[in-house]
């Protein structure tokens, strides 16, 4: 994989998406929270600034792009930590709003991914097949069900064909995250033992981590479910896309902005492009 191609990658979808993020908060922060209001504002053009930096380079050298990437991974910290604020005053009952707390953890995650991306790319850090097709799978598995969850509770309750669907949706994603928690521990049992671990060890890792235990590998089964979880990516992304037109056009009743459904949908156009790297990857992994 490419360092300059798939720093950019990264960078000219999830930069944007980070954008929208500061600005979704900002927009449902009760209004005499002026601090936390003018932080978001300050992201939103953090992030539209790195933006167009990312949507200018052309003949970038890897120099260059290190260089960048450090940059964004500083603005993420920033972010990490500011929606690390908001959610724990959401869920401590002191901040009132309208952002839901799930919602702040989700794109949270986001942040804390695209972070892990950049510093994985910019230390050279590559994942056995197996472990990264998990954790791709797992990451948008979670992802794209929080989204079904997220667009029945803000369709207007009248609209309960698409209420059920959204929810029948967000219900098959998350039999697939678990089932792919499952493949998971099967065979990437190494990082189900690191999940057993205490946050800060503060001493090297013990000698016996690991004993008996197979690094990650492929089997025909990871293969078939990432198709199963590709399958099911295109089925949310044809939903989203109709969404939005009926948000476009009026002809549904829901509190959804089109944007935040433009959103949701390039987030699925996204899970698709990374899972059928996987695939690739997947496909040229002997078993």
């Amino acid at each position: 994989m490419s360092f300059i191609r798939e720093s950019l990658r990264q960078n000219r979808f999830w930069l944007r998406i980070m954008k929208e993020h500061a600005l979704f908060i900002r927009l449902g922060l009760p209004c005499d929270r002026v601090d936390l209001i003018n932080e978001a504002r300050d992201l939103e053009i953090l992030f539209g600034n790195l933006l167009e930096i990312a949507c200018q380079f052309t003949n970038p050298t890897s120099d260059s792009i290190r260089r960048f990437n450090s940059r964004v991974i500083d603005a993420l910290n920033r972010i990490i930590t500011f929606k690390t604020i908001v959610l724990n005053e959401l869920i401590t009952c002191q901040l009132g709003g309208a952002n839901y707390p799930l919602l702040i953890d989700h794109i949270r995650r986001e942040a804390i991914r695209f972070r892990t991306i950049l510093i994985r790319l910019q230390n050279n850090i590559v994942l056995l097949p197996a472990q990264n097709a998990l954790q791709e799978e797992i990451f948008w598995l979670r992802i794209m069900g929080d989204h079904a969850r997220f667009i029945a509770q803000l369709l207007d309750p009248s609209e309960r064909r698409l209420v059920s669907q959204s929810q029948d949706i967000a219900e098959e994603f998350e039999i697939l995250r678990l089932q792919a928690k499952d493949l998971e521990s099967m065979e990437a049992p190494r990082t189900f033992e690191n999940w057993l671990l205490p946050e800060n060890i503060n001493r090297p890792v013990p000698p016996d981590i690991g004993v008996g235990l197979p690094n990650a590998f492929v089997t025909p089964r990871l293969k078939r479910f990432n198709t199963e979880v590709i399958d099911a990516v295109r089925g949310i992304r044809d939903f989203k896309q109709t969404a939005l037109k009926l948000i476009e056009s009026c002809t549904v009743l829901s509190i959804i902005p089109p944007l935040l459904a433009d959103h949701v949908l390039r987030e699925a156009n996204m899970a698709l492009s990374d899972l059928t790297i996987v695939k690739k990857e997947l496909k040229e992994t002997p078993i």
